[in-house]
Protein backbone atom coordinates (compact mmCIF):
# COMPACT_ATOMS: atom_id res chain seq x y z
CA UNK A 1 0.00 0.00 0.00
CA UNK A 2 1.59 3.23 -0.99
CA UNK A 3 1.74 6.18 1.53
CA UNK A 4 -1.00 8.16 -0.28
CA UNK A 5 -4.05 5.28 -0.18
CA UNK A 6 -2.58 4.50 3.60
CA UNK A 7 -3.02 8.19 5.08
CA UNK A 8 -5.94 8.54 2.66
CA UNK A 9 -7.99 5.42 4.57
CA UNK A 10 -6.71 6.79 7.57
CA UNK A 11 -8.70 10.31 6.99
CA UNK A 12 -11.81 7.99 5.89
CA UNK A 13 -11.65 6.18 8.94
CA UNK A 14 -11.27 8.95 11.25
CA UNK A 15 -14.48 11.03 9.45
CA UNK A 16 -16.15 8.07 9.67
CA UNK A 17 -15.50 7.58 13.39
CA UNK A 18 -16.34 11.15 13.85
CA UNK A 19 -19.49 11.26 11.65
CA UNK A 20 -20.82 8.00 13.68
CA UNK A 21 -19.87 9.67 16.85
CA UNK A 22 -22.04 12.64 15.89
CA UNK A 23 -24.84 10.10 15.31
CA UNK A 24 -24.90 8.70 18.76
CA UNK A 25 -23.11 5.01 18.08
CA UNK A 26 -20.28 5.21 19.47
CA UNK A 27 -17.59 7.02 21.34
CA UNK A 28 -14.71 7.65 18.61
CA UNK A 29 -12.83 9.75 20.74
CA UNK A 30 -12.01 7.66 23.60
CA UNK A 31 -11.42 4.96 20.97
CA UNK A 32 -8.89 6.95 19.17
CA UNK A 33 -7.47 7.99 22.77
CA UNK A 34 -6.64 4.49 23.20
CA UNK A 35 -5.74 2.79 20.30
CA UNK A 36 -4.17 5.59 18.12
CA UNK A 37 -0.33 4.25 18.31
CA UNK A 38 -1.58 1.52 16.44
CA UNK A 39 -1.58 3.81 13.52
CA UNK A 40 2.39 3.39 14.30
CA UNK A 41 2.17 -0.39 14.15
CA UNK A 42 0.55 -0.19 11.06
CA UNK A 43 2.38 2.13 9.05
CA UNK A 44 5.73 0.19 10.13
CA UNK A 45 3.86 -2.77 9.07
CA UNK A 46 3.43 -1.38 5.53
CA UNK A 47 6.90 0.24 5.20
CA UNK A 48 8.38 -3.27 5.61
CA UNK A 49 7.13 -5.00 2.88
CA UNK A 50 8.37 -1.35 0.55
CA UNK A 51 11.88 -2.49 -0.93
CA UNK A 52 12.83 1.57 -1.27
CA UNK A 53 12.18 1.62 2.47
CA UNK A 54 14.13 1.48 5.33
CA UNK A 55 14.15 -1.83 7.05
CA UNK A 56 15.58 -0.05 10.24
CA UNK A 57 13.26 2.75 10.18
CA UNK A 58 10.28 0.61 10.58
CA UNK A 59 11.40 -1.50 13.39
CA UNK A 60 11.81 1.76 15.02
CA UNK A 61 8.26 2.77 14.28
CA UNK A 62 6.68 -0.46 15.01
CA UNK A 63 8.85 -0.60 18.55
CA UNK A 64 7.54 2.98 19.23
CA UNK A 65 4.30 2.17 18.49
CA UNK A 66 3.97 -1.09 20.16
CA UNK A 67 5.44 0.95 23.44
CA UNK A 68 3.18 3.33 23.19
CA UNK A 69 0.27 1.02 22.59
CA UNK A 70 1.03 -1.16 25.83
CA UNK A 71 1.35 2.05 28.01
CA UNK A 72 -2.05 3.19 26.82
CA UNK A 73 -3.55 -0.12 27.92
CA UNK A 74 -1.94 0.03 31.11
CA UNK A 75 0.54 -3.22 30.52
CA UNK A 76 3.72 -0.70 31.48
CA UNK A 77 4.38 2.42 33.35
CA UNK A 78 6.76 3.92 31.10
CA UNK A 79 7.00 7.83 30.54
CA UNK A 80 8.26 7.07 26.81
CA UNK A 81 8.51 10.96 25.81
CA UNK A 82 11.33 11.05 28.59
CA UNK A 83 12.85 8.21 26.93
CA UNK A 84 12.79 9.04 22.80
CA UNK A 85 14.50 12.32 22.25
CA UNK A 86 17.52 10.00 23.93
CA UNK A 87 17.15 7.13 22.43
CA UNK A 88 16.67 9.23 19.29
CA UNK A 89 20.75 10.05 19.97
CA UNK A 90 22.13 6.90 20.48
CA UNK A 91 20.13 5.65 17.06
CA UNK A 92 21.82 8.60 15.09
CA UNK A 93 25.02 8.11 16.88
CA UNK A 94 25.33 4.58 15.75
CA UNK A 95 23.60 5.13 12.17
CA UNK A 96 27.14 7.65 11.59
CA UNK A 97 29.23 5.20 13.17
CA UNK A 98 27.95 2.33 11.22
CA UNK A 99 26.65 4.01 8.07
CA UNK A 100 27.51 2.42 4.82
CA UNK A 101 29.08 5.20 3.26
CA UNK A 102 30.88 4.00 0.34
CA UNK A 103 32.40 0.51 0.31
CA UNK A 104 35.86 1.87 0.17
CA UNK A 105 37.42 5.15 1.29
CA UNK A 106 41.99 4.38 0.43
CA UNK A 107 41.79 7.91 -1.31
CA UNK A 108 43.97 10.54 0.60
CA UNK A 109 42.78 14.18 1.98
CA UNK A 110 44.71 16.46 -0.24
CA UNK A 111 44.72 20.26 0.58
CA UNK A 112 45.49 21.56 -2.95
CA UNK A 113 42.12 19.99 -4.37
CA UNK A 114 40.07 22.54 -2.07
CA UNK A 115 39.89 26.47 -2.91
CA UNK A 116 38.31 29.16 -0.77
CA UNK A 117 35.05 28.36 -2.42
CA UNK A 118 34.58 25.37 -1.02
CA UNK A 119 34.66 23.34 -4.62
CA UNK A 120 36.60 20.19 -4.20
CA UNK A 121 37.60 17.38 -6.20
CA UNK A 122 37.81 14.69 -3.80
CA UNK A 123 36.56 11.25 -4.84
CA UNK A 124 34.57 10.89 -1.68
CA UNK A 125 32.97 12.84 1.17
CA UNK A 126 32.55 12.96 4.48
CA UNK A 127 30.53 16.36 5.68
CA UNK A 128 29.48 16.14 9.22
CA UNK A 129 27.70 19.55 11.02
CA UNK A 130 25.93 20.23 13.62
CA UNK A 131 24.93 23.58 15.35
CA UNK A 132 26.08 24.87 11.93
CA UNK A 133 25.44 24.96 8.27
CA UNK A 134 28.15 23.77 5.27
CA UNK A 135 27.43 24.61 1.36
CA UNK A 136 30.16 22.51 -0.55
CA UNK A 137 30.42 21.50 -4.14
CA UNK A 138 31.99 18.25 -5.48
CA UNK A 139 33.24 17.79 -8.90
CA UNK A 140 35.12 15.10 -9.12
CA UNK A 141 35.09 13.12 -12.28
CA UNK A 142 35.26 9.55 -10.41
CA UNK A 143 32.93 10.17 -7.56
CA UNK A 144 31.79 7.28 -5.18
CA UNK A 145 29.83 8.95 -2.30
CA UNK A 146 30.43 9.33 1.11
CA UNK A 147 28.14 10.26 4.16
CA UNK A 148 26.51 13.38 4.43
CA UNK A 149 25.30 13.64 8.67
CA UNK A 150 23.16 17.54 9.57
CA UNK A 151 22.28 17.59 13.35
CA UNK A 152 20.71 20.67 14.00
CA UNK A 153 21.96 22.52 11.37
CA UNK A 154 22.33 21.85 7.18
CA UNK A 155 23.94 20.83 4.74
CA UNK A 156 23.95 22.05 0.92
CA UNK A 157 25.78 19.50 -1.37
CA UNK A 158 25.83 20.42 -4.81
CA UNK A 159 26.87 17.83 -7.18
CA UNK A 160 25.89 18.60 -10.45
CA UNK A 161 29.35 19.30 -11.99
CA UNK A 162 30.60 15.79 -10.93
CA UNK A 163 30.80 12.39 -12.61
CA UNK A 164 30.19 9.08 -10.96
CA UNK A 165 32.79 6.62 -11.18
CA UNK A 166 31.89 3.27 -13.35
CA UNK A 167 28.41 5.44 -13.51
CA UNK A 168 27.51 4.16 -10.02
CA UNK A 169 27.77 5.71 -6.30
CA UNK A 170 26.36 5.44 -2.86
CA UNK A 171 25.27 8.30 0.23
CA UNK A 172 24.55 7.58 3.42
CA UNK A 173 22.27 10.84 4.22
CA UNK A 174 21.46 11.73 7.73
CA UNK A 175 18.97 14.79 9.06
CA UNK A 176 18.29 15.33 12.87
CA UNK A 177 16.75 17.72 13.65
CA UNK A 178 18.19 19.54 10.66
CA UNK A 179 18.17 19.52 7.20
CA UNK A 180 20.12 18.05 3.70
CA UNK A 181 19.89 19.74 0.00
CA UNK A 182 21.73 17.63 -2.81
CA UNK A 183 21.43 18.47 -6.14
CA UNK A 184 22.32 16.37 -9.40
CA UNK A 185 22.54 16.41 -12.72
CA UNK A 186 19.66 16.22 -14.70
CA UNK A 187 21.34 13.09 -16.55
CA UNK A 188 21.87 11.19 -13.06
CA UNK A 189 19.11 8.64 -12.13
CA UNK A 190 18.65 8.98 -8.20
CA UNK A 191 17.42 5.94 -6.23
CA UNK A 192 16.33 6.58 -2.86
CA UNK A 193 15.26 4.78 -0.08
CA UNK A 194 14.65 5.57 3.84
CA UNK A 195 12.06 6.39 6.48
CA UNK A 196 11.30 9.06 8.17
CA UNK A 197 10.54 9.29 11.31
CA UNK A 198 8.70 13.25 12.27
CA UNK A 199 10.77 14.05 8.95
CA UNK A 200 10.53 14.23 5.58
CA UNK A 201 12.64 12.74 2.72
CA UNK A 202 12.12 13.75 -0.79
CA UNK A 203 13.56 12.87 -4.51
CA UNK A 204 12.50 16.37 -6.75
CA UNK A 205 14.80 14.56 -9.65
CA UNK A 206 13.16 14.94 -13.09
CA UNK A 207 12.60 10.83 -13.95
CA UNK A 208 15.41 9.69 -16.33
CA UNK A 209 14.26 6.98 -18.70
CA UNK A 210 17.61 5.83 -19.72
CA UNK A 211 18.16 2.70 -17.98
CA UNK A 212 22.21 3.02 -18.68
CA UNK A 213 22.59 6.56 -16.98
CA UNK A 214 24.45 7.02 -13.92
CA UNK A 215 23.10 5.93 -11.36
CA UNK A 216 23.16 7.66 -7.62
CA UNK A 217 21.86 5.83 -4.79
CA UNK A 218 20.62 7.34 -1.73
CA UNK A 219 19.73 5.47 1.97
CA UNK A 220 18.43 8.80 3.67
CA UNK A 221 17.62 9.01 7.45
CA UNK A 222 15.17 11.68 8.62
CA UNK A 223 14.52 12.73 11.97
CA UNK A 224 12.51 15.80 12.98
CA UNK A 225 14.44 17.52 9.71
CA UNK A 226 14.54 16.76 6.52
CA UNK A 227 16.54 15.49 3.18
CA UNK A 228 16.09 16.64 -0.39
CA UNK A 229 17.75 15.43 -3.95
CA UNK A 230 16.65 17.62 -6.73
CA UNK A 231 18.08 18.93 -10.37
Amino acid sequence: MSGKYFFGLILILLGGGILLEQLGFLDFGDLLSLYWPSILIILGVIGLFNRRSSKTGNLIIIGLGVILQLNRLNYVDINIFRLFFPAVLIIIGLSIIFGKGVSKHNSPVEPEKWSKANVNMEDTIDLFVIFSGNGAINQSSSFKGGKVTAILGGIDLDLRQAQLKDNNAFLDVTALFGGVEIKVPDTWRVEMKGTPIFGGIENQTRPNPDLSAPVLKINATAMFGGVDIKN
